[in-house]
């Protein structure tokens, strides 16, 4: 399993040819992510280029339909990205339709993510099923923009590779040509398609033929039951652009008009926020407009003749002028504003422009910088002097939210942050501004929780396992505060515990689960003073255990050297090995033994056959089988005993015939060329013991197969000589086997195998000398199984340990 630093692995959740993705957590905020590591195998710079472009462009996508990046960074070698988990799996899976709701839905989620993307300069390029995964609650959201291209970055191509999924691609993307937003709304059709019907529109034996049915290939007919949307897919799957849904926004109003024709009139949907129709709002009080005042029918009893008014009248109205106009110009204050004396516009602004300058940047008296330059752009919403001084009001506010962090004031900094962005400071300023004041609040705020949780796991007893154990609460405090001593105190005291139960399973024999404790303890803190003591009773225990079973070994031993192989039962070398592998399963000589306890048995049904007792030879044979081992040349004994019940049968009946004498005189020739090679029990087939053991099943009687396999065990012995002495050690050992199957009582075996023992303990040395511990380790492995009592294997095992550490 890989590691990242800050990252727990939990599993694999998909791999394709560039990049793993595990589900992993976040330890830092204890956030389950989908990680999404690069392939150590793809090297270059383009590769990872192209990862880490897919991090950058889904990064500045903020879209509820996008997938989130949390974080992106390199490991060692390893690129990787983390990215928010979506727990609701791929949106496609076989066998589990999801009927023509959910793929509308889909389909017009996916939609209003492109069209946000095609918006941004952002073409997918590779909208297919695989890359449309769901969140718990069933929302689409869109993933993997690996090779999605920008229009600020160059056109990124491997050599060798199809950029895109040829079942998806839209036309002009098969053919090579320029695309653009309206190709990913193609492929979004395809999906569409198969979301309806479990299967894609186009099919082939090759991509290149996919890739022409796309060109040409009509649009496949939906079945009757989906017929309804057969339209909206004609739209989608155009082989023209120009003729195919134009953009996200459009393809969704087409998608929203189909669910609501599916949904009936009693089911409609409700109209948007902005297309809804306006609320009454109540009208403030109002003499209507001058000219209505002046149109309106005078009563009867007042009305003079047309021309002259009386005298008295003519103050009134004057009086009745000026009020009019008075209230009208209050009504119509921000219309009439603009074409007030432009003395007292720049007044507001030089107010704006020394509120900026001492500092007043928000005021909700209405003297604050903001609020003037505000009610000068609602003056002019052109006025280049009020807009720079936004601007300007916006840079103030960042330095007033970082100068507010460096003082720990953490909710005046982030309303300065939160200012800063109304006034449309840039995210790229405001972002890492935002990430600090989180991390801050996070160490001010969360820590006594996360201090306190990790205190109550630890009473539990829930030291490292779980997701809120006190391992992981105390690194995640000391994450934030490394300094921090209670979390540094509380995690000493978590790993001696955990180092107590290493010692209760040390006490209980478990050595191997014992040891991963230890280990475990070590990778979190190196220098923890109980590490040592716990180390020295792992490593005495080990010694005492192997003490222990070298005992077992040598009674088993005594056993096999008596020749009480599988009788009588319960004090036999086979089920004393046996019960010794239940209890250390990984032993290595345990196995060997097992195996030499069946190799004694063939070699018994191999006398038995050679004395055509077929019965024992039969019984031994199953005897051998049901060690648990599978010894060398059982086959081939079971295949002669075959043969010789055979040719037994055969010879009752009739003689040896020219043939059979021919073939007796052949096989005699080839064994005495095998044994002249050294030869004895390998090949298989065409070793000197199977051919005289050839010669034996035709003709049992036969004197030269009968002396050569009787002289075979003398030759075992001169040639294992004759190698030990040229240093040929491998080739010694194949001839102390094979005198072990020819002559398992042979007096001289004892002797021949600690000779040999002391010769590769003597071999392991030099190349433990040579720091070749590969080589070093078989020879001693194999040193221990011949002669397991040699005072020299011990320290040279234990160098061999500590060079291999």
């Amino acid at each position: 399993m890989i590691d990242i630093p800050g990252y727990r692995i939990q599993r694999v959740l998909g791999q394709g040819g560039m990049a793993t993705v595990y589900l992993a957590v976040q330890e830092s905020v204890q956030r389950e992510v989908a990680l999404k590591v690069m392939s150590p195998t793809l090297v270059g710079a383009e590769f990872g280029e192209r990862f880490l472009r897919e991090a950058r462009i889904a990064a500045r996508l903020h879209h509820p339909n996008v997938v989130q990046v949390h974080d992106v960074g390199k490991a060692a070698e390893l690129h990787y990205i983390a990215m928010e988990y979506l727990a609701g799996g791929p949106v496609l899976r076989r066998g589990e339709p999801r009927g023509v709701d959910h793929a509308l839905r889909v389909t017009r989620e996916i939609a209003g993510a492109l069209g946000y993307a095609h918006v941004r300069g952002v073409v997918h390029r590779d909208i297919k099923p695989d890359n449309i995964l769901l969140r718990e609650d069933g929302t689409a959201v869109l993933t993997d923009f690996g090779i999605a291209r920008a229009s600020d970055s160059a056109r990124m191509t491997i050599a060798g590779m199809i950029m895109g999924t040829p079942h998806y691609m839209a036309p002009e993307q098969a053919r090579g040509a320029a695309i653009d937003g309206r190709a990913d709304l193609y492929s979004l059709g395809v999906v569409l398609f198969e979301l309806l019907t479990d299967r894609v529109p186009y099919n082939a034996d090759d991509w290149v033929a996919v890739g022409l049915m796309h060109m040409s290939a009509p649009v496949p007919q939906l079945p009757d039951a989906l017929a309804g949307l057969q339209p909206l897919l004609e739209r989608m799957l155009a082989k023209d652009p120009n003729q195919r849904v134009q953009s996200g926004a459009e393809l969704v109003a087409a998608i929203e008009e189909v669910e609501q024709a599916r949904a009936g009139p009693a089911k409609r949907r409700r109209p948007r926020p902005a297309e809804a129709p306006a609320a009454p709002v109540a009208a403030e009080p109002s003499l209507g407009a001058l000219s209505d005042v002046f149109a309106a029918p005078t009563p009867r009893h007042r009305r003079q003749a047309a021309g002259r008014l009386p005298p008295r009248r003519w103050p009134w109205l004057v009086f009745g002028l000026i009020a009019l106009a008075t209230i009208a110009g209050f009504l119509l204050r921000d219309t009439l504003a603009p074409l007030l004396p432009q003395t007292r516009f720049e007044a507001l602004l030089d107010r704006a422009d020394q509120a900026l300058r001492e500092g007043r940047l928000s005021d909700p008296a209405g003297n604050g910088a903001r609020e003037l330059y505000s009610r000068a752009l609602a003056l002019d919403p052109d006025d280049e002097h009020a807009l720079a001084g936004l601007r300007q009001l916006g840079d103030a506010f960042v330095a007033r939210a970082r100068g507010a962090l460096a003082e720990q004031r953490l909710r005046d900094a982030r309303d300065a942050l939160a200012a800063a962005r109304e006034l449309g400071v840039a995210a790229s300023v405001l972002d890492p501004l935002e990430q600090d004041i989180r991390q801050r609040e996070y160490r001010d705020v969360e820590l006594e929780t996360v201090l306190r949780d990790a205190q109550q796991a630890l009473a539990a007893g829930r030291l490292d396992d779980g997701d809120r154990n006190a391992v992981a609460l105390y690194r995640q405090a000391l994450a934030g505060t490394p300094d921090n001593e209670l979390a540094k105190a509380g995690l000493r005291d978590t790993l001696a515990q955990l180092l107590d139960r290493a010692r209760a399973q040390i006490q209980a024999g478990e050595l191997d689960a014992a040891e991963r404790q230890i280990e475990a303890v070590h990778a979190i803190d190196p220098a923890h003073l109980a590490l040592a003591p716990a180390r020295a009773a792992l490593a005495e225990a080990r010694q005492q255990r192997q003490v222990g079973l070298q005992q077992q070994l040598d009674a088993v031993e005594a056993l096999l050297r008596r020749g009480r192989l599988t009788a009588p039962a319960g004090d036999n070398a086979r089920d004393a090995y046996r019960a010794l592998q239940r209890q250390y399963p990984d032993e290595p000589r345990i196995a060997e033994g097992l195996r030499r306890v069946a190799t004694a048995l063939l070699a018994a049904a191999d006398r038995a056959l050679a004395d055509f007792d077929f019965d024992s030879c039969r019984r031994l044979l199953a005897e051998a089988r049901a060690s648990g081992a599978d010894p060398a040349g059982l086959r081939r004994v079971e295949q002669r005993l075959a043969e010789l019940e055979q040719g037994q049968a055969g010879r009752l009946a009739a003689p040896l015939d020219a043939a059979q004498q021919q073939r007796i005189a052949l096989d005699l020739q080839a064994a005495t060329a095998a044994l002249g090679r050294g030869e004895l029990l390998a090949p298989p087939g065409d070793s000197a013991y199977d051919r005289y053991k050839a010669v034996l099943a035709v003709d049992p009687d036969n004197a030269g197969a009968l002396a050569g396999v009787a002289a075979l065990p003398a030759v075992a012995r001169q040639r294992f000589e004759d190698s030990l002495g040229s240093g040929q050690l491998s080739r010694a050992r194949g001839y102390v086997e094979a005198l072990e199957t020819l002559a398992p009582d042979d007096a001289a075996l004892p002797d021949i195998k600690r000779r040999l023992a002391r010769s590769l303990l003597g071999y392991a040395a030099e190349r433990l000398g040579a720091g070749e511990l590969d080589r070093a380790r078989t020879a001693l492995d194999t040193a221990a199984v011949l002669d397991p009592r040699n005072p020299d294997l011990p320290a040279l095992q234990a160098r061999l340990e500590q060079a291999s550490r």
